[in-house]
Parts: structure tokens; C-alpha cells; sequence
């Protein structure tokens, strides 16, 4: 309730953008075949002291990033929504833009929406502000809040939507924010990426296999961790035999460079 799809909602109008947010995640989850509620709960709610991250969770992640990367890959996007930066960390021509206000402007935004108390409406901010917290330090390991995070950070104080909306724009509008046909290829790069990653960890033979992965116009760079050991040697053949099958079915692959690493699975 800080004002984050009002002035998403101002800068796609104005500058002729398309404007998402839930829907991301509504999409990912016709795409894996789950339910819109089940995947918000695996992808917002921060686990429990004792939970790991399976690999279920980690697969909601994926296709959310991959969700996120199909709108993006124009290189023209106004997004909202949490995480949204560490979703497409490392792209160029992204500008990160956090909006905080006071707590009673928000407080009164939530008592409207919500037709809630003062106080409840307090202490639902406070449980969802904690509830990001440790959910992105889960996930991420940083602290949403961090400053450094961001390119921008407005203080909707004493400034309007109307206001930030042009602060915004006029940053936009600089050199390092232009789309480029280097741009645009690294933002076909990382939506490739996305589509190996969410079809590796949907596939129950590979879905456990630790991989990283990048892309260079069509060609896969492929970095995978397997358990070392001699007796493990056919698992790893059939590892290796599987990834390719798998990527290789992945629209816009044109060719894999897989390398296998190895853990001492013991220790």
C-alpha cells in the first residue's frame, strides 16, 4: 500500500507500456498446471523456521522468472510487484524504482481497501512487510529494504503519483536506459535461459540436478552438479543424456555446451 501499481499504472500510460503484476504468477501457474492459490502461497509465504527450500518451491520461482521474462523481452514493461528486480537481476536498461510513504498514509489506504480497524490495519502491514522480510532473505539472501538494491527510491510524502510518474519518466528517457539491439538480444538471452530452467526442473529426471544455466543466441551454456563417485558414473551418463534431450525440446535452442561438476556427496 505504498503506491507501487498507481504510479506502475501512470508510467504504462504515459509511455504506451504494457503494465503487469499478479498476472505473472497467474501465468505461471496455468503453465505448470497448478492452482493460482497454491502457487502464491509456495512463491510469497517465507517458510517455516525449520522449512528447506524443495524443489517444488524452487520450480514456482523458475516459472515466475520465466512468466516475467516472456513481458519483458521487448525491452518495454512497467512491473509491479514484489521481487520484481531480483527476478531480472543483471539485465541493462532496468530501472529499479522502490516508493516508500509513511506508515498512517498507508495505514488509511489498507483501512479503505480492506474495510479494516486502524489497528488491524497496522498490524496486517507490519505482518506483510515481515512476511517479505523473511521470504527475500530466503530466497535472495539480501533485505528488500536495502537502498542499494534500487536505482530509485521516492518518498511519496510529499510528492504525488502524478510527480514521481514524471521523475520516473525523465530517467527514463536517459542513455543508459535505452533499448538496443544489444539490449534486446540479451533480453532474448535470458528469457532462453528461463525456458531451459523452468523445463529442467519440471522434468522429474532432471528437477533435482543443480544447474546453471545461460544463453547466447540460441546456444545453451549449461553448468550441472552431480554427486562424484565411481558407482555414480551411469547416473551422471544418464544425467547428461537426459539435459540434452530435455533442452534440446526447448523452442529457440540451437545448441547445448554442458559441463558436468562433481560434489563429494559425503561431506
Amino acid at each position: 500500500m505504498s503506491g507501487g501499481q498507481a504510479l506502475a499504472e501512470c508510467l504504462a500510460q504515459e509511455l504506451g507500456y504494457p503494465c503487469i503484476g499478479r498476472e505473472v504468477v497467474i501465468e505461471a501457474a496455468h503453465k505448470l498446471g497448478v492452482s493460482e492459490d497454491v502457487l502464491s502461497k509456495k512463491f510469497e509465504k517465507s517458510p517455516g523456521l525449520w522449512a528447506r527450500l524443495t524443489s517444488d518451491r524452487r520450480l514456482y520461482v523458475i516459472a515466475v522468472q520465466a512468466a516475467l521474462a516472456e513481458h519483458a523481452v521487448t525491452g518495454e514493461l512497467v512491473y509491479h510487484g514484489h521481487a520484481g528486480h531480483l527476478l531480472l537481476k543483471g539485465l541493462s536498461c532496468l530501472l529499479r524504482v522502490r516508493l516508500i510513504a509513511p506508515l498512517e498514509m498507508r495505514v488509511r489506504a489498507v483501512m479503505e481497501r480492506q474495510h479494516l480497524s486502524h489497528d488491524a490495519a497496522v498490524q496486517y502491514i507490519q505482518a506483510v512487510d515481515d512476511e517479505r522480510i523473511r521470504w527475500t532473505k530466503f530466497i535472495y539472501g539480501v533485505d528488500w529494504r536495502d537502498p542499494s538494491l534500487y536505482d530509485l527510491v521516492i518518498n511519496l510524502e510529499n510528492i504525488s503519483i502524478r510527480t514521481a510518474c514524471k521523475v520516473v519518466q525523465a530517467c527514463i528517457m536517459q542513455p543508459e536506459y535505452q533499448v538496443t539491439d544489444a539490449v534486446r538480444q540479451q533480453l532474448q538471452d535470458f528469457l532462453l535461459a528461463c525456458r531451459v530452467k523452468v523445463a529442467l526442473a519440471s522434468n522429474p529426471q532432471t528437477r533435482g540436478v543443480e544447474c546453471e544455466v545461460t544463453a547466447s543466441e540460441g546456444v545453451v551454456d549449461i553448468a550441472a552438479t552431480l554427486p562424484s563417485g565411481a558407482l555414480l558414473t551411469r547416473t551422471t551418463l544418464r544425467a547428461e543424456n537426459e539435459i540434452r534431450e530435455t533442452v534440446m525440446k526447448v523452442e529457440g535452442v540451437k545448441g547445448i555446451r554442458l559441463s558436468i561438476r562433481e560434489y563429494d556427496a559425503y561431506h
